[in-house]
């Protein structure tokens, strides 16, 4: 018990130290969406289409490592036409995508230029969408998204993202014809730009 509790304030020491040396910053991000629900089963598609997105991010970057942790919250707008009666599906959520991120330091440039890479979870909560009959969205869902960008000027940062669903975001039934209920995916990219205080 004393072990674990010795091993237990070593973990917090050095987790408050990270974090008290680490640099935060707050910003604002918008961007643009491209996604499709992927079905389960063949019996319904949907086309790409644009949506939108925008809202707060939080930076903590780990000195000297190039590591760091991105938090956001962010509004996001998707929209799929379903092959079914040529409907237009618009769904609103919130989403807290969650990444760890590595900032490459170029030596003599990286105040005006750093790639960076990052890769974590999307939580996504509904609050709004036009649902119709046989098709209805999950309250919550997880995704994951990995991408690339580059951190300009110190302040601009421009990424492009290519998200998975985890869990399923949708169910959808085929009233018509089978019966036969189906699960859609969120597959979808994003492209962004954040201004960093």
């Amino acid at each position: 018990m004393k072990i674990n509790r010795t091993i237990l304030i070593v973990i917090l020491t050095l987790v408050m130290a990270s974090t008290a040396t680490a640099q935060v910053r707050l910003g604002l991000r918008g961007g643009m969406t491209l996604g499709e629900l992927r079905f389960d089963r063949e019996i319904i598609d949907s086309d790409n289409r644009m949506g939108y997105c925008g809202g707060l991010v939080l930076d903590l970057a780990i000195p000297v490592t190039g590591l760091g942790i991105e938090a956001s919250v962010m509004y996001t707008h998707r929209e799929n036409r379903l092959t079914d009666g040529n409907v237009m599906f618009k769904r609103h959520y919130i989403d807290i995508p969650l990444m760890a991120r590595y900032r490459l330091p170029l030596p003599g440039v990286e105040r005006y230029f750093a790639p960076i890479a990052f890769t974590g979870p999307s939580f996504s909560v509904l609050f709004n969408e036009n649902a119709t009959d046989n098709m209805k969205s999950r309250k919550t869902y997880l995704s994951w998204d990995a991408g690339l960008g580059a951190d300009l000027l110190n302040h601009l940062r421009l990424t492009a993202s290519y998200g998975i669903g985890i869990s399923k975001a949708m169910s959808y039934i085929d009233r018509e014809y089978t019966g036969e209920k189906v699960k859609g995916r969120d597959h979808y990219w994003t492209v962004t730009a954040a201004w960093l205080f």
